[in-house]
């Protein structure tokens, strides 16, 4: 019989793996590659991942929760940090 593999998982970390699989079949569905994403993004494209405003992306950068990239007049922010952010939020609402 083969050797598996076994993982153990706590909630906070299975949800935020749920959710980037959500996001990976959601991509896949609109048509779009997941390695066809851009790594980084606009703050209008950074509200509309985040589903929030634009202001709110804007404070999220202040309270240096995002770290935000500057392309001459351009704000960037990276999509890999916005995950990692997304998965720190929803480990700290996980009730111990």
């Amino acid at each position: 019989m083969p050797a598996g593999l076994t993982l153990t998982l706590d909630e906070a970390m299975l949800d935020a793996l749920a959710q980037k699989v959500a996001a990976i079949l959601e991509s896949r569905a609109l048509g779009v590659a997941t390695a066809e994403l851009p790594r980084y993004l606009t703050v209008n494209e950074a509200a509309d991942y985040l589903r929030c405003s634009r202001q709110r992306v804007y404070d999220l950068c202040s309270q240096r929760s995002l770290r935000r990239l500057k392309d001459g007049s351009r704000v960037l922010l990276d999509r890999a940090e916005i995950d990692a952010y997304l998965a720190r939020e929803a480990l700290a609402l996980t009730p111990r």
